[in-house]
Order: C-alpha cells, then structure tokens, then sequence
C-alpha cells in the first residue's frame, strides 16, 4: 500500500491540495460529510480545491489506497421529512501506515509574540512516506520525533511527560481511535449501569 500511495504521490504536480485534505482529515478525527469538506476546502472556504471533481476523484483515489474509509449513509431530507437523501462521509483509516504520520508534514515553530505556528515542510508527501515506511521497521528517529512531540505539547499546555500521554491516551479514546484502560472501562460501565433501587 505505501509503494502504490508513493507511486500516486509522485503524480502530483502539486502536493498541497492532497496535502491539504489529509491534515483536515485527520484533524476532523471521525467521518466528515462531503459536502462540508467542500465547503471547508473549496474555494468558499479558502481551500486548496477550485474543482469539486477533482477533489472527489483524490478521495476516490485515497479510499481505494486504503487510505481513507468511506460510508453512505441514508439521512432525512431537512426540506421534507418523507425524503431521504444518501449522504457521503470520509474518514482517515487509523489502521493506515500513514494515519500516525499526518501532522510530520507541519512544521511547528514559536513566533516572535510567544504563539505557535505551522508550515508545510518541503515535500510533505515524500517526507509522510518515508516516515511512515520508517515507522513498519521500528526506527528509532521515528522514536525521537515522537518524543520531540510530546515535550512540544508538554511545553504548550505546561504539562509533564506523562500527562502529555494521558491527555493523547484520553483524546484517542474519546475519538474512538484507541480503547480505554480495563479499569476505567469498568468504572464507566458502572457509573452508566442504572441504579436499582
């Protein structure tokens, strides 16, 4: 799958729009309804797609590569309560190589007035695959880039190593993308099981 997607990456005259639609992606998390990834990516939005076709024909290409999932779903029409209409939702595939990777293609750094920014690094595609492909051999600079991660949060947000982890650990599985602790599954099950007296 990472040789297809670097074949398919290496066809793109410009990498920001593929670029652009797999950082959206996995920042929405969950699915996301075409038509708001349109609004958000097309040209009302600011995004990188002036084309509506070609933005549909990447998130084809993505879906066969596995790389994103895709689901029809069957929703009431908001104009007449007997119509339904299908819907088409799109979400990254966690199980994907790349989905752990997407943020490497952002640089981040801290301005002159204390806040933080972001900027695509050079060749963010080629830099995703190779980190990725990296990451199936267990390499340890993958290993450091994460731990930079985390001490760049940590720094953020004025926590410490192991709370960074916590808080991704609570993230993920709020998301979905991760299952909690037996435990705390334990105790979540008995705070939602109904009191019988």
């Amino acid at each position: 799958m990472l040789e297809e997607f670097r074949r398919y990456t290496s066809l793109q005259r410009d990498q920001a729009p593929l670029v652009h639609l797999l950082i959206y992606l996995r920042r929405k998390g969950g699915f996301v309804q075409l038509n708001q990834i349109w609004r958000e990516l097309g040209p009302s939005g600011g995004g990188p797609f002036w084309n509506q076709t070609t933005m549909i024909n990447k998130l084809d290409k993505l879906e066969r590569l596995e790389v994103v999932t895709k689901e029809q779903r069957i929703l009431p029409s908001p104009r007449a309560e007997a119509k339904k209409k299908t819907n088409t939702f799109y979400r990254l595939s966690p199980a994907s190589p790349l989905y752990p990777h997407i943020y490497s293609m952002l640089k981040i750094y801290k301005g002159e007035d204390e806040s933080y920014s972001s900027e695509l690094v050079d060749r963010p595609l080629d830099h995703l695959c190779d980190l990725s492909a990296q990451s199936s051999g267990g390499d340890p600079l993958v290993e450091r880039e994460l731990a930079a991660a985390v001490e760049l949060i940590g720094e953020v947000f004025n926590l410490g190593p192991d709370e960074v982890r916590k808080m991704i650990k609570d993230r993920m599985v709020r998301r979905g993308t991760a299952r909690p602790p037996p435990k705390e599954a334990r105790k979540e099950a008995k705070r939602e099981k109904p009191r019988s007296d």
